[in-house]
């Protein structure tokens, strides 16, 4: 067992000298990130049409593979050294975004209750506008 982890921590050092492990973890970071926006989508359409994606596809496997994905790029990451800053701006269309498909999901899951509807079509018509502002905005 000692052999196998010496061999793989030779193998690790010579990746990251010669740069390739860099490459791996950026490209397994986008997928990751194309993932977790996956899982949004395919969640978003099991609350819409419950039984529609689960019937087909476990999510509760898929979000289990992508929590132990981003546990191995954390630790990838520390050892290659590479860190990002975190800075959320509240003027950033994408944070409101996320919160107003939060509160669409929450509403959806409570649809029996009448006076939602109303508060649905307002964050319905607020997220187009920002799609807009996102994708077509004008710099």
């Amino acid at each position: 067992m000692e052999f196998l982890q010496k061999k793989l921590t030779l193998a690790f050092e010579g990746w990251r000298a010669t740069g390739i492990l860099h490459v791996v973890y950026a490209l397994a970071l986008e997928a990751l990130f194309i993932g977790y926006l996956f899982f949004l989508g395919l969640f978003t359409v099991e609350t819409l049409l419950p039984t529609f994606v689960t019937v087909r596809f476990s999510l509760t496997k898929f979000f289990f593979v992508l929590i132990t994905t981003t546990i191995l790029l954390s630790l990838l990451g520390r050892f290659l050294n590479v860190s990002f800053t975190w800075s959320i701006t509240k003027k950033n269309p994408l944070l409101w975004l996320g919160l107003l498909w939060a509160i669409g999901i929450l509403t959806v899951s409570m649809i029996k209750f009448l006076f939602f509807i109303p508060l649905l079509i307002v964050l319905f018509l607020l997220s187009a506008y920002l799609f807009w502002q996102i994708f077509f905005e004008q710099k």
